[in-house]
């Protein structure tokens, strides 16, 4: 099922500026579902980015994809 990535503003409490920080993700199977569960739950406070399609972590100690150990939502959505 798709996961949904949410933000929410916050404020820091270091400079009292306010912020936007990667909220939960929401599993639903549409964009307008994921909106109904947040209005449900009353996450009034998170609003809602985009479906998240991949994770490519890393290479240990540097800034380098690694691809071999890359998540494709979208491949594991359609098995």
């Amino acid at each position: 099922m798709p996961l949904f990535c949410t933000q929410m503003q916050v404020v820091n409490q270091q400079t009292k500026d306010l912020v936007w920080i990667d909220g939960m993700r929401i599993e639903a199977p549409t964009w307008e579902l994921a909106q109904e569960i947040i209005d449900k739950e009353n996450y009034h406070y998170l609003e809602i980015t985009g479906q998240l399609v991949a994770e490519i972590p890393c290479k240990k100690g540097s800034f380098e994809p690694d691809w071999k150990n890359a998540i494709d939502y979208d491949k594991l959505n359609q098995n």
